[in-house]
C-alpha cells in the first residue's frame, strides 16, 4: 500500500507518462539489471588500477572520517573492505565510535586497528554531526572526505579526488554517486551530477557523496552543526559555498549510498526538509538576502524579498509594431503591471537581430529588463515577481522561464552544452512538470545561458558585456561570458510562459561540424556546465535529459 501511495504522488506531480517512464527504468534495473551491467563496464579494469598505484597524485594526505555508532557489522566491515583496496596510497581513515553498546560492532573495530585505519572510542555518543567533528579535528590530513558508516566506496574513489586537487586545488571536490540495496545485492539509481550549480544545491542538496574539504576550510566554518540534524551535509556544503567557489565535480561514480529505511532521512523526511529550509534562510541571510523558504514536493522553494517598486522594463522586439504592442498589451494584463514602461525593437527579415536589441537596450531607463519576443504569450501568476527575485541578485547574469507550448511541452528550458559539445535547448519537448533526471526540471537551478526570447537581466550586467553584443554576438556567448565574470545564469520553473517555435531558439540537431569546430575553438571542448554531467555528455551517453 506504501508503494502504491508514493506512485500516486509521483503521478500527480510528474504525470503520467513520465510515471510510467520512470517505472519502466525501474523494472528494468531491477529485473535486467540494467544499471548492473553499465556499472561494470565503467568500473576500473585491474590494469587501470595498476596503472594508478604506479602514478600517485601529488595531493598530500588526505583523511576520511567515519562516525560509527552501533553500525551494523556486515556493513561496516563492507565499507571498510572498500576503503582497504583504494589505489591512492597517501590516505588515512579514522573510524570514530560514539560509545556502540552493540559488541558485535566494536569486534570489527578491533579487527581494522592499524594503519591506514584509526579507531577512537568517544566517551559519548555526539550524534552524527558530533561525532564527526570530532573526528576532523584529528584528522592529519589536508583533506577531509566524509563518508557515511554504511556506504561503500570503488577502489579508484580517493585516487580521482587526489588527482582531482592535484589539478585544481580546489576547495572542495564531489563525486557521482548510485545507491545499494540494504543487503548490498543490488546497485540503482545512479546519480550524474552536474558540474557544480549553485542554485540547484540552494533547492536540493543534490552534492551529498562522496565529498572531500579543505581541513582549513572545515575548522573555519565550523565543522557540521548538530541542530541541523538529518540535513547536516546540506547545510554543510551551503557555509563552504558561501566561503569558496573553487569547487571541482569527478564525474565518475566512486561511492554507493545504502539504501537503508530506518536512516533518518526516510524516517523524519519533513524534519530533514525543515532543518534544510533553516540552513537555506540562514545562509542566504549571510549573503545579505532576504528570503523565505518552505519545504513543497519534497524540495525546498525559495520566495526571496523584492523592492516594493522595482524599476522595471520591458524590451520587446519582433516583426513589426503591431506585434510588439501586442505582447506589451498582454504581458501587462496578466502580470497585473498596468503601467509597465516599454522599449521596442521591431526586426525586419534578414535584420541585425543583436545590434537592434542591443541599441534598445540602451534607449531603456530601467535597472530591471525584461527582454522578450513578441510571440511570447500566456504570462501565468507571479511571472515578474519570480524572475525579478533572481535577477536582483548581484551574481545573478539573466534570469530564465519556463517557456512551454501550448500543450505543456517545454520549447526552452535553458541552454547546455550538448551532447555534440555545443549549445542546445535543454528537454525540450518533455511535459514540463516531469521533472527529468533526478528532478531537476522542477527546481531553480543554473545553466549555461538563457534564451534572448524571454529572459530578465539587470541593465548593468548587460552593459558589462556590451562590446560583445556590439560584436552581434548572441544568447550563448553572453551567457558564457557571464559565467566567466563570476555571474550565474538561473532558470526557474515557477516562472512561465508560452510560446512557439522561434528564431531565438538554438535547435541543436540542425547544427552542423562547422559549428561545433567553431564553438570548441572559441570556448573550449570541456566546459563546466551546471545542468550536465561534463563526464557523460563526452561520451555522449542518454542518462535522463
Amino acid at each position: 500500500m506504501e508503494a502504491i501511495r508514493r506512485i500516486r504522488e509521483y503521478q500527480q506531480s510528474h504525470g503520467t507518462g513520465y510515471t510510467l517512464r520512470r517505472l519502466g527504468q525501474k523494472a528494468a534495473q531491477k529485473y535486467f539489471r540494467t544499471y548492473e551491467r553499465r556499472r561494470q563496464r565503467e568500473l576500473c579494469t585491474e590494469e587501470e588500477l595498476e596503472r594508478q598505484r604506479r602514478e600517485q597524485p601529488d595531493a598530500g594526505l588526505i583523511s576520511v572520517v567515519v562516525p560509527v555508532y552501533n553500525t551494523d557489522p556486515r556493513m561496516l566491515e563492507e565499507l571498510i573492505e572498500s576503503l582497504q583496496e583504494q589505489s591512492y596510497r597517501n590516505y588515512e581513515v579514522i573510524l570514530y565510535d560514539g560509545k556502540s553498546t552493540r559488541q558485535e560492532t566494536l569486534e570489527v573495530l578491533k579487527k581494522v586497528d592499524q594503519d591506514p585505519f584509526r579507531v577512537i572510542h568517544g566517551k559519548e555518543n555526539l550524534g552524527i554531526s558530533g561525532n564527526t567533528n570530532e573526528a576532523i579535528r584529528l584528522a592529519r590530513g589536508n583533506f577531509v572526505a566524509l563518508c557515511d558508516h554504511d556506504d561503500l566506496v570503488t577502489k579508484d574513489a580517493l585516487w580521482r579526488i587526489a588527482k582531482r586537487i592535484a589539478e585544481k586545488d580546489p576547495d572542495m571536490v564531489y563525486t557521482d554517486e548510485d545507491r545499494i540495496s540494504e543487503n548490498g545485492h543490488h546497485h540503482m539509481d545512479p546519480h550524474y551530477k552536474p558540474d557544480y550549480c549553485p542554485d540547484n544545491l540552494i533547492s536540493d542538496n543534490y552534492i551529498c557523496h562522496l565529498t572531500a574539504i579543505r581541513k582549513s576550510l572545515l575548522e573555519g566554518i565550523g565543522g557540521l552543526r548538530s541542530g541541523f540534524d538529518g540535513s547536516q551535509d546540506h547545510d554543510l556544503f551551503l557555509r563552504v559555498a558561501g566561503k569558496t567557489n573553487r569547487i571541482e565535480h569527478v564525474p565518475y561514480v566512486l561511492y554507493s549510498w545504502r539504501e537503508v529505511f530506518s536512516s533518518a532521512s526516510h524516517r523524519n523526511l519533513q524534519i530533514c526538509l525543515e532543518n534544510g529550509c533553516r540552513a537555506v534562510m540562514e545562509q542566504e541571510a549571510a549573503r545579505g538576502r532576504k528570503v523565505t523558504a518552505k519545504p513543497l514536493k519534497k524540495e525546498i522553494r525559495l520566495w526571496y524579498e523584492i523592492p516594493e517598486k522595482a524599476d522595471l522594463q520591458a524590451v520587446i522586439w519582433g516583426k513589426s509594431p503591431e506585434d510588439c504592442r501586442a505582447c506589451l498589451a498582454e504581458l501587462r494584463e496578466k502580470t497585473g503591471k498596468k503601467e509597465l514602461p516599454a522599449e521596442t525593437a521591431v526586426i525586419p527579415e534578414g535584420g541585425n537581430r543583436m545590434k537592434a536589441l542591443n541599441e534598445a537596450v540602451h534607449r531603456a531607463t530601467g535597472t530591471y529588463l525584461l527582454i522578450l519576443e513578441a510571440g511570447v504569450r500566456d504570462f501565468r501568476a507571479g511571472f515578474a515577481e519570480e524572475l525579478l527575485m533572481y535577477a536582483q541578485r548581484e551574481d545573478a547574469a539573466g534570469v530564465s522561464p519556463a517557456l512551454v507550448d501550448a500543450r505543456g511541452h517545454i520549447v526552452h528550458g535553458g541552454y547546455a552544452v550538448g551532447m555534440k559539445g555545443i549549445a542546445q535547448c535543454v528537454n525540450e519537448g518533455m511535459y514540463l512538470t516531469a521533472g527529468g533526471w533526478h528532478d531537476m526540471m522542477n527546481k531553480v537551478h543554473n545553466v549555461i545561458a538563457c534564451s534572448l526570447g524571454c529572459m530578465m537581466i539587470r541593465k548593468d550586467h548587460w552593459l558589462d558585456l556590451d562590446e560583445h553584443f556590439r560584436e552581434g554576438l548572441g544568447a550563448v556567448d553572453q551567457g558564457l561570458r557571464q559565467q566567466q565574470a563570476g555571474r550565474w545564469t538561473v532558470w526557474t520553473p515557477h516562472a512561465i510562459a508560452v510560446c512557439g517555435k522561434s528564431s531565438f531558439l538554438l535547435n541543436g540537431k540542425e547544427r552542423n561540424e562547422e559549428d561545433v569546430k567553431r564553438f570548441e575553438e572559441k570556448w573550449g571542448k570541456d566546459l563546466p556546465d551546471p545542468c550536465y554531467s561534463s563526464r557523460f555528455r563526452r561520451e555522449k551517453a542518454n542518462y535522463g535529459y
